[in-house]
């Protein structure tokens, strides 16, 4: 068996670990790599069994069953392996390989799963959170390993969750640039979409977090923001109420308005929140003592703040103010600290509500996945001018 290995996915065979988790995006190789990986495995052990499974599974169709057929195929293996209709038999032991839809599955019913010693979930960002507290435990032969395949939609999905979760593990990023055999016209669409839609190829290409179509920001960029970053630039704090059906959401942001960057650095974004849990959560970033602009329908709040010590205003709100704020944030770089995940989820989110007649989207917001967005416009709103200069600043009555 000649193996052709590239570069990225070189960990799979010098690294064990119990789970690996391969993301990327499309034309990656991820499944081709994942295929070869376990038809190796199985060579070397023909009595072990493997499970590859999906969330859903409507027939043997939707399955990874003629991937890894092809590839013992392409391999020359056949004497190894015997392909049937619904499951592939090692004949050199007792081995075999089953394809099934996890959500068909009970607790009961994954029992059936023990003895076996692989598991390879594709698309797992689909994948459940029901769905892999069942499967986790079950597979738990010596040695056992659980394979994830997947192009990463959310930072809260239960798959990137148990990523950050687990310890012993591979992680591998892979795109089409990774894989030399991606076909030209496969490269060609995927530099055109780079062009045409950048967002959409930086999901469905480049294997990021995916972003809702109509999307308000898409001048988003999420990473780890370095102290040296922001020093020396203007701080700006906002803050936007919610409780139980809303999350609260507090941002600390510096801007650079010179060079037009805009780094939403710290912050919180919660259910629950009654008025004294943000004074105390604000206080412990000692965030206090700077300026925050707040949500003005709730001033009984803000005053409340002030009392605790918090420096504290309404915000000015207004005819058109949400778009105001909008086009001012438009015109920056906008960077998020990779741990704020409620603000990511927000920002992959946000977007322009939908004509239903012409299905083309409006200048009006969609009101959902804004509270994160509604703290950033009130903590920016005094520079918000028509000439982007530094807007007049008053002391709110009774504050």
């Amino acid at each position: 068996m000649n193996l052709v290995i590239p570069k990225v996915f070189e960990p799979l065979y010098k690294e064990e670990a119990r789970y690996y988790f391969l993301r990327g995006g499309r034309a990656s190789g991820k499944s081709w790599a994942v295929a070869d990986k376990l038809i190796v495995a199985l060579l070397a052990n023909p009595n072990h069994n493997l499970v590859c499974l999906r969330e859903v599974q409507r027939s043997i169709k939707h399955s990874s069953k003629k991937l890894l057929a092809d590839r013992i195929e392409f391999y020359g293996l056949s004497g190894y392996f015997e392909v049937l209709a619904s499951e592939i038999r090692l004949l050199k032991g007792t081995g075999v390989i089953i394809f099934n839809g996890l959500q068909d599955h009970t607790v009961d019913s994954i029992k059936s799963l023990e003895g076996f010693n692989y598991a390879w979930v594709e698309e797992a960002q689909t994948i459940s959170a029901y769905s892999l507290e069942l499967l986790i435990p079950t597979i738990r032969a010596n040695g056992s390993k659980l394979l994830f395949t997947y192009n990463p939609k959310n930072p809260e999905d239960p798959i990137e969750l148990l990523r950050e979760d687990k310890e012993n593990k591979v992680v591998i990023h892979a795109n089409y640039l990774d894989n030399k055999f991606t076909p030209e016209a496969i490269i060609e669409e995927a530099e055109e979409m780079k062009r045409k839609r950048p967002l959409k190829y930086n999901h469905i290409y480049l294997g990021h977090y995916g972003q809702a179509e109509g999307l308000i920001f898409e001048n988003v960029e999420v990473r780890v923001i370095r102290e040296e970053e922001i020093r020396g630039l203007l701080c700006v704090q906002g803050l936007d109420y919610g409780y139980t059906n809303d999350e609260s959401a507090f941002c600390i942001n510096y801007i650079d308005m010179k060079n037009k960057k805009y780094f939403v650095f710290d912050g919180f974004y919660e259910k629950g929140l009654s008025n004294s849990a943000i004074a105390e959560k604000i206080k412990g970033m000692s965030a206090h003592r700077h300026l925050t602009t707040c949500d003005s329908s709730e001033p009984k709040s803000t005053a409340y703040l002030s009392a605790k010590g918090l420096r504290v205003r309404p915000a000015r709100k207004g005819k058109d103010s949400i778009n105001a704020g909008i086009d001012f944030l438009q015109d920056f770089d906008i960077v998020i600290n990779s741990h704020l995940k409620g603000f990511i989820e927000e920002a992959n989110n946000y977007t322009w509500a939908v004509d239903k007649k012409t299905n083309k989207p409006t200048n009006k917001p969609v009101d959902a996945f804004n509270h994160f967005w509604d703290s950033n416009r009130y903590s920016s709103e005094h520079l918000q001018t028509k000439r982007g200069s530094i807007g007049r600043v008053t002391k709110p009555k009774g504050i």
